[in-house]
This record gives structure tokens, sequence and C-alpha cells, in this order.
């Protein structure tokens, strides 16, 4: 469909226009390249209250998932499971962290 860009589907009719400075524009459009969205996406979710994970948050918490599944496996290996425990423990929190939506 001519004029439609990505996977959105909804048909947006409504605008909003605001001005901005250069610094504000600038960073905003940072945020939006990190989150992987554009800079309507970016804006729409920030003015809806909804929560925006950047892209570099996704990869560090699967990252954290597969070490989590290497302290599991840590867990049941003789004289490891306290080793393991603990570094569940660190991981669980480092997840929690990611996830909470950041201001």
């Amino acid at each position: 469909m001519p004029g439609q860009r990505g996977s959105e589907t909804r048909k947006l009719t409504q605008q909003v226009g605001i001005r901005l400075t250069e610094e504000e524009y600038e960073r905003l459009l940072g945020e939006a390249q990190a989150a992987g969205l554009t800079l309507a996406a970016l804006t729409r979710k920030r003015l809806l209250g909804l929560h925006i994970t950047a892209q570099v948050d996704g990869e560090l918490i699967r990252e954290l998932r597969r070490l989590g599944g290497l302290a599991k496996l840590a867990i049941r290996t003789p004289g490891m499971a306290e080793a393991g425990h603990l570094a569940l423990a660190d991981i669980r929190r480092a997840i929690a962290h990611l996830a909470e939506p950041q201001s």
C-alpha cells in the first residue's frame, strides 16, 4: 500500500505538531534508533505512556536468560550448587531491572 511503512495496519488520521530544540530532537531520534522505532512511533508510545524497550535491552535479556540456563545446570552439578544459586539470583535481578520501564 503506498505511503504505508513497516507493519502498521491501523489508519492513522490525526496529527500533532510540536516544536523541539535541536538537542531535544537529537535525543528523541537517538532513543528511537535504540528502540528500533521510527521517531513517530517512539513519540506516539511516549505520549500514550506505553513501555519502550531498547533493542539492546531485549538482547541483554535474552543473553541473561541463556546464562540462567547455564546457572541451572551448575546447580545440578556436584560442588557447584551454591555458586549456581547465587548466579541465578543475580541474573533474575538483572532481568527484572532491565524489564522495568525507563523514564
